[in-house]
């Protein structure tokens, strides 16, 4: 690429030179030309002037000869005064009948398609033809040639200093574009092979600096994604390993008789293969929801009913708890489009959890509100909180706040994921605050249609 830039930056200026050369000697040619077609024109008129006086005075044109000399001498003369270089001005004289009256043209004179031919009219008679030849001396020839050479030399010269100052530029320039471009491809050769805590750092302040922020950006990502697949295949792995143990345990046991397949072990087998069975279908419906490829059926709902119906299925599992739940639903009705069996699930997993982690005795709150063109509800418990520390990685997959629970108490770590990625592909959002020691809130966030009534 150098190279390239070098020569691109080389063949502009050798064409900008012979342009140039070319340009400036027509230019000096067309304003030489000019120059002495005005000059000629006004010694023409001077001589024609003088060939007409000599008539009215004499009244004839014999003799005027001497005349001609003695006008192409004062031209001579005061050109020689003015530092003007032109050249003399041959003429010819007819009579009225087109006899030639005076003739002071060579044979070798040149080319003669530069005459002048005009009547001589006295008092608005014709009285002869005044032909004139301007003639190109020697020395103006001489001084258009050599003032092209010295404007040619003049090109030359700057064309080779602007070379010399093209290479320059185009050394730095390249180095200058070359250098990030070498760090970004050597930095996607790193990525291509797996090292995707490879960084590049370019010092430059112009688009290559964000090129290699948004390269920076890009394997930050790849990283992050490098780290939770491979967290999702260990969690995976670990959240496998344990049920099905468990039942080839059993089956084995079974199998050498040291157990008898009675029917609360054909149960408890039973058990693990719906936590196997739910443990996949939840992974399927949270990739599903990930990737915005989940199918919903969304429908017309009244959403005060819609919370009031789920609270009404689990009032039992807070009654059995001795936990007070309430419900403040909003004023008016609120209708939004949902899918009601993905936000069920949504709403039953964090009154679940709200549930589960409030003591004996404790209260949990829902509440339905509108704030501005959305809805929100709400989920607030007694429960011991959460750590400020931990609150970032709730939604994480198989992430558990609480370590120390058993796998039948905590579930597998996916609600609160499933959940969060169920109110995202409804164009919404949730959030989650708590303080330790006095319970946490979760925030579900859904668009109002345009034609809400409430």
């Amino acid at each position: 690429m150098r190279s390239k830039l070098i020569i691109s930056l080389t063949m502009v200026i050798i064409f900008m030179g012979l342009f140039q050369s070319l340009f400036f000697q027509s230019r000096v040619e067309k304003i030489f030309e000019n120059y002495l077609s005005e000059s000629d024109k006004m010694k023409v008129e001077m001589i024609k002037q003088a060939v007409t006086s000599y008539y009215v005075s004499t009244g004839s044109l014999e003799g005027v000869n001497q005349i001609l000399e003695i006008s192409n001498r004062m031209n001579m003369n005061m050109e020689n005064m003015m530092g003007h270089m032109g050249g003399p001005i041959e003429v010819t004289i007819l009579d009225a009948s087109g006899e030639i009256v005076v003739d002071t043209t060579t044979k070798n004179m040149g080319d003669k398609k530069s005459a002048v031919q005009e009547p001589l009219v006295i008092k608005g008679e014709t009285i002869g033809t005044f032909i004139a030849y301007p003639v190109k001396s020697d020395s103006i020839s001489r001084l258009e040639q050599q003032f092209a050479q010295s404007v040619n030399v003049t090109i030359l010269l700057g064309f080779l200093v602007a070379v010399l100052l093209s290479l320059i530029i185009g050394l730095f320039l390249s180095k200058k574009i070359t250098k990030p471009l070498s760090q970004l491809v050597s930095g996607i050769e790193q990525v291509s092979k797996g090292k995707t805590n490879f960084r590049v750092t370019i010092d430059s302040k112009d688009e290559f600096r964000q090129l290699g922020d948004a390269f920076n950006k890009m394997t930050e990502t790849l990283e992050r994604t490098e780290h939770i697949r491979k967290s999702l295949v260990a969690d995976v792995a670990h959240e496998l390993r344990t049920p099905l143990t468990i039942i080839r345990t059993k089956l084995e046991s079974i199998q050498s008789g040291a157990l008898e397949a009675t029917e609360e072990v054909i149960l408890n087998v039973s058990d693990e293969v719906y936590r196997l069975s739910r443990l996949v279908n939840d992974l399927q419906q949270l990739s599903l929801a990930e990737s915005k490829t989940l199918s919903l059926h969304k429908k017309r709902t009244e959403i005060n009913g819609f919370m009031e119906a789920i609270l009404s299925q689990i009032q039992w599992f807070a009654d059995e708890k001795d936990i007070r739940l309430h419900f403040n639903k909003s004023s008016t009705h609120i209708f939004i489009e949902i899918d009601r069996d993905r936000m069920t699930q949504v709403v039953v997993n964090l009154l679940g959890n709200a549930l589960r982690y409030t003591p004996e005795n404790g209260t949990v709150m829902a509440n339905v509100k509108v704030e501005g063109k959305s809805v929100v509800l709400s989920f607030q418990d007694t429960g011991p909180g959460i750590d400020e520390q931990k609150l970032p990685f709730i939604f994480e997959r198989f992430y558990r706040v609480d370590e120390s629970r058993k796998r039948d108490e905590g579930g597998a770590g996916l609600g609160l994921s499933i959940a969060k990625g169920f109110v995202e592909i409804h164009g919404g959002d949730i959030k989650v605050t708590s303080i330790k020691g006095e319970g946490t809130t979760f925030e579900v966030i859904l668009p109002l249609p345009g034609d809400n009534d409430s």
